[in-house]
């Protein structure tokens, strides 16, 4: 359990870009929209996309705000470019001081961080609408689990095809997608300010935890397993608090079931037309 089990990434990066066509081909929309950060999971999403659906169906925009480094925009470049789909940048620095002004949230790195990224969805699902398009969500298995996302903000999409997909194979995955190596290599950053990390910030990074969430989530292991199976008692406890915290955070809004039908409970209703 000191491993994540490895993943035949050519096999997965093949099952999730049908994924992505048969849930376009159910929506009867014209294609997705991504926004493009500069980071391994957007361009990963992107890649897919465009493998499924074809370049001409997806559309990719940079959504640099106050905090934005430049090398995001330019990491995002790269990517469109490997991808052979234009970018588009959408500056939203002002409307975030504005709102963030108007919130007085702008001294919060983490109030201010959540209006970003609610700002950037909103960005995404306008153009969406414009474009008749589904929204591609980035987010990966092991932020979703440990609770680093915002919700309706990063969280929230038409589709996630990276949600049950650790961080650490989401590596594997670019690699055989063809993401560009400085992509792949830079350290997870969610931009929110200068210099700043997810490892920083969580206090671990991605491969180092990835065993643990696993042993905890699909093994069942508690914590003295996990520390008997040698992971360091810090790590897990860090871990799972994380896990336990954040929980609220897996799952859309909840609706109180008054029904024997009740939508998002106990029912998935067939998204295609033709049923």
């Amino acid at each position: 359990m000191r491993d994540l089990p490895a993943v035949d990434s050519a096999l997965l990066a093949a099952a999730l870009e049908r994924f992505l066509a048969e849930e376009l081909r159910a929506s009867g929309l014209a294609g997705y929209v991504v926004g493009l950060s500069g980071g391994v999971d957007s361009a990963v999403s992107a890649a897919l996309a465009v493998a499924a659906v074809g370049r001409e169906r997806v559309t990719a925009l940079a959504l640099p705000g106050p905090t934005s480094s430049p090398a995001s925009e330019r990491d995002a470049r790269s990517v469109a470019e490997a991808l052979g789909v234009p970018l588009e940048v959408v500056d939203l620095a002002a409307a975030g001081e504005a709102i963030a002004a108007t919130l007085a949230a702008r001294d919060d790195r983490v109030r201010f961080g959540n209006v970003m990224a609610r700002l950037r969805m909103i960005a995404l699902f306008d153009r969406a609408r414009a474009v008749g398009a589904l929204v591609l969500g980035t987010s990966n298995k092991s932020e979703i689990l440990l609770g680093y996302s915002t919700l309706f903000g990063d969280a929230a999409a038409s589709v996630q095809p990276l949600g049950d997909v650790w961080k650490t194979h989401v590596f594997a995955l670019a690699r055989t997608l063809g993401v560009p190596e400085a992509v792949v290599n830079k350290p997870p950053t969610a931009d929110l300010w200068p210099g700043q990390t997810d490892a920083a910030e969580l206090g671990f990074d991605y491969q180092t935890v990835d065993p643990v969430l696993y042993g905890h989530h699909e093994g069942g292991m508690g914590r003295a397993e996990l520390v008997d199976a040698g992971f360091p008692p810090a790590l897990v406890d860090a871990a799972l608090a994380a896990y336990r915290r954040n929980r609220f955070k897996w799952r859309p809004t909840v609706v109180a079931r008054v029904s024997a039908s009740c939508i998002n409970v106990d029912r998935i209703l067939p998204r295609n037309p033709e049923r």
